[in-house]
């Protein structure tokens, strides 16, 4: 029977180069090490790593953190589109246990996408899904674009609609919704602070209703950047809302455990 998978975790230590135009730079220690104890402490036995945005370019504590546990993390990387990345470099990379590509564009220029070409390319390639961090009102003009090109694209943060809005009024939401028909969109319930918790208990059904438990996945977002929660007690609290909004044990199971074993291979 597959661990239970924490499917949207960070980390970082004091001291890593961070990028010039960062939003925000946090200043203490989120090691994978006390990741993976608070993860297990919770009951869970994986982790997927996303690139966290400070840190641009620079994913090597990320790499870092894959050799270390191969077995029990996952990382999703976000690559350069001007350097060269080799064909041994890609093997490598998915020896290690990278099992996707990440855009975290909140609050940046959308890519050009055809710059990123051959990476897109070896993605599809290994079947590597895309992890698109973006506003919502932003997904009706980005989503086809991966979608038509054949991807997997993963979003986060309960769809990223627009806390203002909220998940009934929010169009860019309705669209996250529609894209469900085409069966390569998958949901990360996390960061429900990030888009309020009263907001994100209403979507949820909602997004049960349009992906269900196949494509829809649970992170705790640690160590929730660019906030002030307690690091140590937000965990469980986040794994409290999942398990109230989805009351059912079976469906938990899948989302917790099914289905991101199966995207990331774990």
């Amino acid at each position: 029977m597959p661990a239970a998978v924490d499917s949207h975790t960070h980390a970082f230590v004091r001291g890593l180069k961070t990028t010039i135009d960062a939003r925000y730079v946090p200043t203490y220690d989120a090691s994978w090490q006390t990741l993976l104890a608070l993860a297990e402490t919770n009951g869970l036995g994986h982790a997927v790593l996303l690139q966290p945005s400070f840190l641009g370019f620079d994913n090597s504590y990320l790499f870092e953190a894959l050799r270390a546990e191969p077995g029990r993390f996952r990382g999703v990387p976000w690559v350069s589109p001007s350097i060269e990345v080799t064909a041994h470099d890609w093997e490598n990379l998915a020896q290690i246990g990278v099992r996707g590509l990440r855009f975290p564009i909140y609050g940046l220029p959308t890519p050009q996408w055809s710059a990123y070409r051959e990476m897109l390319a070896e993605a599809l390639k290994r079947d590597w899904p895309i992890h698109l961090y973006a506003e919502s009102r932003r997904l009706p003009e980005i989503l086809p674009v991966l979608l038509d090109g054949g991807h997997k694209v993963v979003i986060p943060h309960y769809g990223m609609f627009d806390r203002t809005l909220g998940p009934m009024r929010d169009p860019g939401f309705k669209a996250l919704l529609d894209s469900a028909k085409t069966e390569r969109v998958w949901v990360v319930m996390c960061g429900a602070y990030r888009v309020g918790p009263e907001r994100a208990r209403a979507a949820t059904p909602m997004l049960l209703d349009a992906f269900g438990p196949a494509r829809l996945m649970w992170g705790s977002d640690w160590p929730h950047t660019d906030t002030a929660l307690d690091r140590t007690k937000t965990y469980p609290l986040t794994l409290k809302w999942f398990e109230e909004w989805v009351p059912d044990e079976a469906t938990r199971a899948i989302i917790l455990k099914d289905t991101p074993s199966k995207l990331y291979g774990f």
